[in-house]
């Protein structure tokens, strides 16, 4: 498994205190007076028109958290500090940004066109001022599904506070286009927005482990170009597909799972030991547990079928066997259980979009 060098992990969150010298405040920034006296600064969580910083403007404190595909907006002032990272790839703009206050101030996320963003909170707990007579909690560790409209929202930090976010934006009439190729997210592709901005699902959900198996991937991916798109996409469309899985099932109580402890050993298994092949009898077998209650179970606690997950693993040991270009396909398909690698270059492409030479000769 990589270690994910810039955040998340998937039982823990590591994070390192930084101190940048001072830096401009960008020509995208604008600081405002808040009635109460407090300052107002401008959040982009989307934009249009695409100016990427220099690497080399970047603090040196802050390079070992720069993501190698990633376009970057830095920021410091008096107010703050802001580091903002993005990626587009194919119809997701993922982002992951940083939000350090050093005074107390209002952060106005904004967006100049209409989007539905798939969000991650970290860190911390804030209070979202969407409009006059409306607010919503972004909780800790949980995940929500945003329709946003280009309206000005106020988000008040407190002095020392911490933002660390990571959200996927996607267009409304995209994600409905993308639902044609992947029925699984026909649901949330019918939802109504009603003009108005605000969470869709009816009930905030945790970040599971599959969600942040997957985040860390994205987060710890040292890939560029044509690797980096294809990894990425992957990720982002599956963070979509567990989304929707959950609110399928509407709010999941972890207490009502049953064999919960055989759950998570068996989740840690297949993380950790992606080169081994099971079928659901042999699991079953293992964890001396009906095959169609360690398969119901599976789905309920991790929002994704058992052999989807396990397809999932080994698909992403494939893909990082490719950067080790003196393995053989053969090899590497043996090592995935399949029986040729012309078999796996199949079922690679129809994953990840790609075939095994096309992106080993990319990295």
């Amino acid at each position: 498994m990589l270690y994910c060098s810039t955040w998340i992990s998937i039982n823990t969150i590591e994070r390192s205190t930084l101190i940048p010298p001072l830096k401009r405040i960008t020509k995208n920034t604008a600081m405002l007076t808040h009635p109460a006296g407090k300052a107002e600064k401008l959040f982009y969580v989307e934009r249009t028109a695409i100016d990427y910083e220099d690497v080399s403007s970047i603090p040196e404190e802050y390079l070992h958290l720069i993501l190698p595909y990633a376009g970057i907006y830095f920021e410091r002032d008096e107010q703050c500090d802001i580091l903002s990272q993005h990626k587009q790839v194919g119809p997701f703009s993922f982002w992951v940004q940083e939000v350090f206050a050093r005074e107390s101030f209002v952060l106005c996320p904004y967006t100049p066109r209409h989007i539905w963003a798939l969000h991650f909170m970290y860190d911390t707990s804030l209070q979202v001022e969407l409009y006059e007579d409306k607010s919503f909690a972004l909780e800790e560790r949980e995940c929500n599904l945003f329709n946003l409209e280009s309206d000005l929202h106020k988000v008040p930090m407190e002095s020392g506070k911490r933002l660390l976010s990571c959200h996927i934006n996607i267009l409304p009439d995209t994600l409905k286009e993308l639902a044609k190729l992947y029925p699984g997210l026909s649901r949330l592709a019918n939802l109504e927005s009603y003009g108005v901005s605000g969470p869709l699902n009816k009930y905030p959900y945790h970040i599971n482990p599959v969600c942040g198996f997957l985040l860390q991937r994205a987060l710890s991916c040292r890939h560029i170009g044509l690797p980096a798109e294809h990894l990425l996409y992957r990720c982002c469309l599956d963070l979509f597909l567990n989304f929707a899985q959950q609110d399928l099932q509407l709010p999941i109580e972890v207490n009502n799972v049953i064999h919960l402890d055989v759950l998570g050993q068996l989740f840690k298994l297949l993380v950790e030991h992606p080169y081994q092949s099971f079928t659901n009898a042999q699991l079953a077998s293992m964890y001396d547990l009906p095959i169609d209650e360690i398969r119901a179970g599976f789905l309920r606690h991790y929002s994704i079928s058992l052999n989807g997950f396990i397809r999932m693993t080994k698909m992403i040991m494939v893909f990082e066997l490719l950067t080790e270009k003196s393995t053989p396909l053969a090899a590497i398909a043996n090592a995935a259980g399949y029986s040729n690698w012309e078999t796996l270059n199949r079922a690679f492409k129809r994953y990840y979009g790609c075939e095994l030479d096309e992106l080993r000769r990319a990295m």
